[in-house]
């Protein structure tokens, strides 16, 4: 499985994260507009091979921050603008964790690049529940740093340097991380090449 397409589906939950950075708490509704246009968009886009959980839970979560930051006063966009991240964050790594026993999330893109024999075998679902958990697992870490870096935030003890390491360089390390096992998990999953026959 190529893990790009998959990537590609998180950009509203970066574009939420750095236009409330930039511009602060009285654009979080701004924020998280834009980050619900982005993940509509990407459903039409890619409606021809179905609707992605991660897409359709990026429209749902940042429309309800949308609503709230639009509909609430300057400290509830404050709270978004801290906490936003972390929350929608959470949120998307407990729809990835629930899809593991049922339908993990990571075949809607596997089967785009799996062939149709392969894709219902039991080993194809294995390894998309591994693939799958080794996400959830990870954004659900990420959550937990997003969190606390509002906090931190919030209390007015944080720092240039705690914003940086919380919300940027250990979750991009912890999805280089994820990335990682994805091609590796896969590449162990792929069914092997016929071997040539003897002449």
């Amino acid at each position: 499985m190529n893990a790009k397409k998959m990537l590609i589906s998180l950009i509203p939950w970066a574009l939420f994260s750095v236009i409330v950075q930039r511009r602060g708490a009285d654009a979080a509704g701004y924020a998280a507009l834009a980050a619900t246009a982005g993940a509509t968009w990407l459903i039409i886009k890619d409606k021809a091979s179905g609707i992605k959980v991660i897409d359709a839970t990026g429209v749902a979560t940042f429309l309800v921050l949308a609503v709230a930051a639009f509909a609430g006063g300057h400290d509830l966009r404050v709270h978004i603008a801290d906490y936003g991240r972390g929350a929608s964050t959470l949120a998307l790594a407990v729809v990835m964790l629930a899809s593991v026993p049922v339908l993990p999330f990571t075949e809607q893109y596997a089967r785009e690049t799996v062939p149709l024999q392969h894709r219902a075998s039991s080993v194809f679902r294995s390894v998309n529940r591994r693939i799958s958990a080794a996400w959830g697992l990870a954004v659900l870490v990420i959550a937990g740093l997003h969190l606390l870096a509002g906090h931190l935030t919030a209390a007015g003890t944080g720092t240039h340097t705690t914003n940086v390491l919380l919300n940027w360089a250990a979750p991009v390390g912890l999805s280089l991380a994820a990335i990682a096992y994805t091609n590796h998990t896969a590449s162990d999953g792929r069914p092997a090449s016929p071997a040539p026959r003897a002449e």
